[in-house]
């Protein structure tokens, strides 16, 4: 079988493409560039993806998709900024640039899948292809992954679902020279250079405004509210008797709220752009999932009602921290995504 594997330069996808290539599969490695300044495809990353295949003994192909990155993920990210939500670009670089840079890959060199060092799962069945989480749940990134389409997640695999990150590093120490091996983590925003708030207001015009009290008591000034998220605490600016989270930021009036933690605790809000793995016959109006609502947070249980086409609405039955509009909420069926969307 013809295996695409995206290659990043990084541990995770050159094990990848190790355990693929032990297996007996024919291993096609393939790193695509997004940008000039992301940190996940810089010169130092491209070089070592590249040191690796030539390692493995597998065909290597650097595959420009920059013009697709900034069209689907950039541009958007800084309409949603500016708009007052805090957006999760990685689930839209996901389903629109990196899974299908490497399906078209694929297609062209008559490739069968495409694989990643994404530490997730995938279950087929005659019900339809479900996204799991992966064992290491230290490390789970099924969360990312619930855009991805019919067809995206039927030619997938993830040659890590089974293990944990400790083994994969035990298993390139053993096989690659350490200067074959990244030495740090990819990081969020790769397309963004420093700080982000220093990029927002680089990019973005900063109207100051009114910070108030959730009683509508101004007890200062905000420096524009795209420079802020919902839970942050640090970088307000202002001294209180008692710690302040960011609450809301209301775009009509310019103001950011500020309260206590209990504040920002909610137990129902609403999701729309929704993409859906599973969801059982019978239950497309109505069904309890577990609700992540951030990654790495831990799953609370939830009813989720449709209420129209596009937009549900999701009812916990524990409270969460700071749910966030514009970040992503996926919904699980134990270990399998049944769905997400993005808050509102």
């Amino acid at each position: 079988m013809s295996i695409v594997v995206g290659m990043s330069g990084g541990v995770d996808s050159a094990v990848s493409a190790l355990l693929l290539k032990e297996l007996g599969e024919h291993v096609i490695g393939v790193t695509l560039h997004f940008s000039q300044h992301s940190a996940c495809c810089d010169i130092g990353s491209t070089r070592r993806a590249k040191a690796q295949c030539e390692y493995l003994g597998i065909a290597w192909h650097n595959v420009d998709v920059k013009d697709r990155f900034d069209c689907q993920v950039v541009q958007p990210f800084w309409q949603a900024v500016a708009g007052g939500a805090t957006p999760n670009p990685c689930v839209f670089c996901n389903e629109h640039v990196k899974w299908q840079g490497l399906l078209d890959v694929a297609d062209e060199l008559h490739a069968d899948l495409v694989a990643s060092g994404h530490y997730a799962g995938i279950v087929h069945s005659e019900d339809g292809d479900q996204i799991c989480r992966g064992m290491d749940q230290a490390k789970d990134q099924s969360y990312f992954l619930y855009r991805l389409s019919a067809e995206q997640r039927r030619r997938v695999l993830f040659p890590l679902a089974g293990r944990v990150k400790s083994d994969v590093m035990a298993l390139a120490s053993r096989w690659f020279s350490s200067d074959l091996l990244a030495s740090r983590e990819s990081q969020d925003l790769c397309f963004v250079e420093g700080l982000v708030s220093e990029e927002i207001r680089r990019r973005l015009p900063c109207m100051p405004g009114d910070m108030v009290l959730t009683d509508g008591t101004v007890i200062g000034t905000h420096q524009g509210l795209a420079s802020y998220t919902v839970g942050q605490r640090s970088g307000l600016g202002i001294s209180a008797a008692t710690r302040l989270y960011v609450v809301e930021k209301r775009q009509a009036t310019n103001q950011l709220v500020v309260g206590q933690r209990s504040a920002c605790m909610r137990d129902a809000f609403e999701a729309v752009d929704l993409k859906w793995q599973h969801i059982p016959t019978g239950k497309l109006l109505h069904f309890s999932a577990d609700v992540v609502a951030r990654y790495r947070s831990k799953p609370v249980k939830g009813c989720i009602d449709r209420v129209s086409g596009d937009k549900v609405s999701i009812h916990l039955a524990d409270s969460l921290f700071a749910v966030t509009p514009g970040q992503a909420v996926v919904f699980y069926d134990g270990r399998c995504i049944v769905g997400g969307g993005t808050i509102v």
